[in-house]
């Protein structure tokens, strides 16, 4: 039991630290928005509420086997 706390606690921090403003650097906790384009990709619109840059990312999916 303990050791999937571990796991957890790594997989949030890991998750977290990608999560940043390019401007200020300060951590974003989630999108403003996000959109469904297709089947392989949606873009995210960000805001930080550090500094009020504004900008958007797009992930891409692998295709499906």
């Amino acid at each position: 039991m303990n050791r999937h706390f571990d796991y957890a606690a790594d997989a949030r921090l890991a998750t977290h630290d990608m999560n940043k403003c390019p401007q200020c650097n300060k951590s974003l906790v989630a999108p403003e928005w996000s959109e469904h384009l297709d089947e392989r990709r949606v873009r995210h619109i960000w805001a930080c509420e550090a500094c009020g840059y504004e900008f958007q990312s797009d992930v891409f999916f692998a295709n499906a086997a």
